[in-house]
């Protein structure tokens, strides 16, 4: 998802005319329910790992996308400024001002993606594939309590895994460019 959402992003944060579109498009996808990232997934690959996988990088991307647009736009004009005046190359102020910048924004975006994909393992159960959702719903189905709370406490323990990291990640580089 992230070899997806960034540079849609970086696209997106330069160009008004792929903003409109891009932004468009996250917005559609956004108003769709969870499991109707299945159904093209289903149509090209069949009902298998391959059409999670898929489901799991269109709607994981969508919020990598948003905050690496956000991300970019708010760096402050006069860094940029700053980059031109020793001459740098777009490249060049992409790479060493305004991604560095933007990072802290979009570490909320790679916070949200990992989220969406914990999210739509669960909800890839119900197309039969073999995975901790297809687990989970197996035990949901049954009188195993304790086997349902360990699961259960396990998917949870791993998202807030990955939001403490990333958010200690983020909070870190913040000071280290001295933005809070």
């Amino acid at each position: 998802a992230t070899f997806i959402g960034i540079p849609l992003g970086i696209l997106a944060a330069r160009s008004t005319k792929w903003s409109s579109r891009i932004l468009l498009a996250c917005d559609t996808a956004q108003t769709f329910p969870s499991f109707i990232y299945l159904i093209p997934a289903i149509m090209l690959f069949g009902v298998n790992d391959v059409a999670v996988v898929f489901s799991i990088l269109i709607f994981a991307a969508v919020p990598l996308t948003r905050y690496t647009i956000e991300g970019l736009r708010g760096v402050p004009p006069e860094m940029v400024e700053a980059a031109d005046m020793s001459g740098a190359t777009r490249f060049q102020k992409l790479l060493t001002v305004q991604l560095p910048l933007a990072l802290p924004t979009m570490g909320v975006g790679f916070n949200q993606a990992i989220n969406f994909a914990f999210f739509m393992v669960i909800i890839a159960a119900f197309i039969g594939t073999q995975d901790l959702g297809q687990e989970l719903q197996r035990t949901l189905a049954g009188t195993e309590l304790g086997k349902n709370f360990v699961l259960g406490m396990n998917v949870s323990l791993m998202a807030l895994s990955f939001d403490f990291i990333i958010t200690k990640w983020t909070e870190t580089r913040k000071q280290a460019l001295g933005l809070g």
